[in-house]
């Protein structure tokens, strides 16, 4: 009986060594970016007043922290949101700590109904200064369809976001200095999209299931597929616009947020996760603090240099954003995939998204520029 609870324990040992080995090469990899990947240092406050901006996925992590940036700001702001309760409670509280700021707009719209998304866009009729798609869902690393028959990830982080920059395209064009902010992730380097699965299957890549990252879930499946169809997107985009509008894309920041709470985590994983990973990337400062975590998007979405350049791709793993030695436009500029540069595949997605859609006017009828 000694032997045998003995060879359970030697297997119990050497099983929870094994699922060790991820956090521990995890653990060196990302102590290693944290010590060669400088501050991003502080960001230039801007004074918003007068501006609105509509950010999508506002009632938690990054888009509420950028939101109460901005209402410190004096930003006017939208907040398109899928739970009105939660909405409300946003605002109750925004309406007491930022007295001096407009009462955020609070509508309902749910990005995972094409339907929702254009209710919202007729139901505002107010301006559109800035607009930043940060709304996204991680998915589950299987095959879930929307009630319009997409695959999740591609609907809600990316297709709807197509819709719903058509929709308002006009009010920016108003602005004097219009500007769309793609809150993508430097996951979209693991993304893969086939046309012909997009155009016959409504999901970017039928394969998604196979790239399932271990302690990671869809991270680099569909999730990372609709990423790179984000940065896509930009930059067909960036063709397309006027010069009064631009658009970015950007990482945001590696930081504990709702996100990963979606990942189909196992009972052990998941207590590997958040008590081991997580207090060792806390611990070499690889994760963000809710006060450094949104600077890029707030940087990208706010800072008046940025409208001088479109198209571009900004990262918090390129600091600083500011007083990099260079001009203003060109601090925290990183670079982007090889998938994510292709012409071709940039205008491949922009033109089957406008099919997919049926959209035949407005951003759709614009030819690129070469």
């Amino acid at each position: 009986m000694a032997k045998q609870a003995s060879n359970r324990i030697a297997k119990i040992k050497a099983l929870f060594g094994f699922m060790c080995v991820p956090y521990l090469v995890a653990a060196i990899a990302v102590g290693w970016q944290a010590l060669a990947t400088p501050a991003v240092g502080e960001l230039e406050e801007v004074d918003m007043r007068g501006k609105t901006v509509l950010i999508t996925g506002a009632t938690s992590g990054l888009g509420l922290w950028q939101a109460e940036v901005l209402a410190r700001w004096n930003a006017s702001l939208v907040l398109p949101v899928r739970d009105l309760k939660k909405g409300q409670a946003v605002l109750d509280r925004f309406t007491q700590e930022f007295p001096q700021a407009p009462a955020p707009v609070i509508m309902e719209m749910d990005l995972a109904s094409l339907q929702s998304v254009r209710d919202f866009a007729e139901q505002y009729a107010g301006p559109v200064d800035v607009l930043v798609h940060n709304a996204a869902v991680l998915g589950t690393g299987e095959l879930l369809r929307t009630e319009d028959g997409f695959e999740e990830c591609l609907q809600v982080n990316y297709l709807s976001s197509f819709l719903l920059t058509h929709l308002l395209l006009p009010r920016l064009q108003q602005s004097a200095a219009g500007r769309i902010v793609h809150v993508s992730a430097k996951a979209h380097e693991w993304g893969n999209i086939s046309m012909q699965d997009l155009r016959s299957r409504k999901v970017l890549d039928l394969d998604f299931p196979k790239r399932r990252l271990r302690m990671m879930g869809n991270l680099g499946g569909s999730y990372a597929d609709s990423k790179l169809a984000q940065v896509l997107f930009s930059n067909a985009l960036a063709r397309r616009l006027p010069p009064n509008v631009v658009t970015h894309a950007l990482h945001p920041a590696i930081v504990p947020t709702g996100l990963l709470r979606q990942a189909d985590f196992s009972a052990v994983q998941k207590f590997l996760h958040d008590n081991m990973m997580q207090p060792v990337m806390r611990l070499v400062g690889f994760t963000q603090s809710e006060e450094d975590a949104p600077k890029t998007q707030i940087h990208v979405s706010t800072h008046p240099a940025i409208q001088d350049v479109t198209g571009r791709y900004y990262s918090p793993l390129s600091p600083p954003l500011v007083h990099c030695g260079q001009k203003a436009e060109y601090c925290g500029i990183s670079s982007i995939s090889e998938a994510a540069a292709d012409r071709f595949l940039q205008e491949a997605l922009f033109e089957t998204s406008c099919e997919l859609l049926d959209l035949n006017n407005g951003l759709c009828a614009e030819s690129p520029d070469s």
